[in-house]
């Protein structure tokens, strides 16, 4: 009976897929929005902590290729609400992609100079 209850376990175990990523879209212009308006300092951090991913990924790229050179001593207090604006002020980006959208926030505002 053990054994059989073993052979059940590892044939329903072994016949399910398991995906290693993920399809699936986090986050939208009209929803980072919605985190990063918020009074909520949770919701806040979701925000910011989201900016500051985009902005390591973009860090990560070859400099050359970015061509995006973000002060140093800029809070993301201060990247975050020009982030809003940035949304607000371009509505046609509320249904696209938030990675999309605060990467062009970031080509759009901090071009680098050379």
């Amino acid at each position: 009976m053990v054994k059989l209850l073993i052979f059940i376990l590892l044939s329903t175990t072994i016949m399910n897929k398991t995906y290693a990523a993920s399809n699936n879209l986090f986050f939208t212009g009209a929803q980072l929005l919605t985190y990063c308006k918020s009074d909520n300092s949770y919701e806040k951090g979701i925000c910011d902590g989201y900016i500051i991913a985009v902005n390591d990924v973009i860090f990560s790229i070859d400099e050359k290729k970015t061509k995006i050179c973000v002060p140093q001593n800029l809070s993301i207090k201060k990247i975050r609400l020009s982030v809003l604006s940035f949304i607000i002020d371009n509505a046609e980006l509320m249904s696209v992609e938030a990675n999309k959208v605060v990467g062009k926030f970031f080509v759009n505002n901090f071009e680098c100079k050379n």
